[in-house]
């Protein structure tokens, strides 16, 4: 199944891992609504470097855990660029957060930042995408979901909810809709995150290297297009879930 000439709303697409997914499947044909909280000039400057593959492309303000705030956001992409056939909900924060230091505040933010962030637009285009007769979404897990952290409980935890929610709407959305999950390993570390720290989880992948963010982009590309697969959580790892 190609997405060329499909929608595709990429949250948290700005910069980072959700800019590589939307250059990635823009230059598949793609086109590309690309949301965004607060990092408009980030967001724009991929909304314009998608656009010189020739495809449509907008970008799109929401705070996605707000179901009000996404729903007029999901009507305005789709008045500009036509039915969401596809969700990519990259939208997510990672931040340390030693067990012993947490706090509800803490908890409620890796809440939000990371399963709300599926959680609500997966609501609201899920029954849109059956009602239509099909389209797909590709969640964001982690390997800390499945191998937690011991200083960021939180985050996994998170996480791990995302890959359960997935696989349920996968069951609860068939046949008409696809619902896959991608689990990304040490793949474009936080900007602070400590180099000791880094070498450390690069070690205990079996492919002894950090991977790129194109490998996430093209892995997300596959389960977009993958007719045949849903209920999937496929790890971008190197390895490390062996490990």
């Amino acid at each position: 199944m190609s997405i060329r000439g499909k929608t595709v709303l990429i949250t948290g697409g700005a910069d980072r891992l959700g800019r590589s997914i939307a250059l990635e499947l823009a230059s598949r044909g793609a086109q590309v609504a690309i949301n965004y909280r607060r990092s408009s000039a980030a967001a724009e400057e991929t909304r314009r470097r998608a656009a010189g593959f020739g495809v449509r492309t907008i970008c799109a303000q929401a705070d996605v855990t707000d179901p009000a705030a996404t729903a007029v956001m999901v009507h305005t992409v789709e008045e500009r660029l036509g039915p969401i056939d596809h969700l990519v909900a990259a939208a997510g924060v990672f931040q340390r957060t030693p067990l012993d230091e947490v706090t509800q505040d803490a908890w409620d933010e890796m809440m939000r930042g990371n399963y709300e962030t599926f959680r609500v637009p997966a609501a609201i285009l899920a029954p849109a995408m059956r009602h239509r007769g099909g389209g797909s979404i590709v969640a964001f897990g982690d390997v800390a979901a499945v191998r937690p952290w011991s200083d960021y409980i939180p985050y996994c935890v998170a996480k791990s909810r995302v890959l359960h929610h997935a696989r349920d709407l996968a069951v609860a959305f068939a046949p008409e809709v696809r619902i896959n999950c991608v689990l990304p390993g040490p793949v474009l570390f936080p900007p602070d995150y400590p180099a000791e720290a880094r070498r450390k989880e690069v070690d205990r992948t079996l492919l002894r290297r950090a991977g790129q963010p194109g490998d996430v982009a093209r892995a997300v590309a596959f389960l977009l297009e993958g007719e045949y697969l849903t209920g999937v959580q496929l790890p971008v790892d190197g390895g490390r879930l062996l490990v």
